[in-house]
């Protein structure tokens, strides 16, 4: 598993250096630095844009890392006990994702001044899903609570289920699987006190061929999520 893993970011360090490598070629880089907030997590983004020939047209290459949240996860309380931490019934991993993408843009209509501009984009990558164990606190009658991670018995035992744990809580016991991903957005492009912003919405999907297995008793390979970023740079 760990050569496995060191392979995998071997894999994901070799494209990332050969994608800023053609970049820095290009007298017109740009790099952009921001977050992004969507529909099933949050996260940041570190982009390097290029114009190509055609002045409309420009490719980006971005490094981002987000959480992953199914859309079926939803936290409860168990009241049975006093002040109970919030869990998920059936989540067995907490899951993200480091990723990749190139990315080309069509730039809409045309500008003057400082106006800002108006793409439309596309973008296709690798994605790398990581998954943390997700704990809860079990209350087992006769023995003391137990951290355990929940299973098929485990959710039919839902009021003994006391709440979830520290998160903290297997941080050291990652999986990793691979994935591809898709994206679709629109663009706003404008530049004011020495800095380029970038305000960029759209939809993507996250496809796992063997899964991102955060919820139990739930369809864990495709997430689809509407999303906006922001970002700028100094130039």
């Amino acid at each position: 598993m760990v050569v496995r893993v060191n392979i995998i970011h071997l894999f994901f360090l070799w494209l990332l250096l050969n994608a800023l490598s053609v970049s820095a070629q290009n007298r017109s880089v740009e790099l952009i630095g921001g977050i992004n907030l969507s529909t099933n997590g949050y996260g940041i983004y570190v982009q390097s844009c290029y114009p190509k020939t055609n002045s409309k047209i420009k490719s980006a290459i971005t490094l981002y890392g987000h959480t992953i949240k199914h859309a079926q996860e939803a936290r409860i309380k168990n009241t049975k006990y006093i002040n109970p931490n919030p869990y998920v019934l059936g989540k067995i991993n907490a899951g993200g994702g480091i990723g990749l993408d190139f990315t080309s843009y069509h730039e809409i209509g045309s500008h003057q001044g400082n106006s800002p501009k108006l793409y439309i984009g596309a973008s296709l990558g690798p994605i790398l899903g990581i998954m943390k164990p997700y704990y809860v606190l079990f209350d087992k009658t006769g023995q003391p609570n137990q951290i355990i991670i929940q299973d098929e018995g485990i959710i039919n035992k839902q009021d003994s289920i006391i709440g979830s744990v520290v998160w903290t809580k297997g941080l050291s016991e990652l999986s990793y699987t691979l994935g591809i991903h898709v994206d679709l957005n629109f663009l706003i492009q404008w530049r004011n006190f020495n800095r380029t912003h970038k305000w960029q919405n759209g939809v993507r999907i996250n496809y796992f061929p063997k899964g991102l297995n955060i919820l139990l008793r739930a369809e864990n390979s495709t997430f689809l999520s509407i999303y906006t970023q922001y970002g700028f740079n100094r130039k």
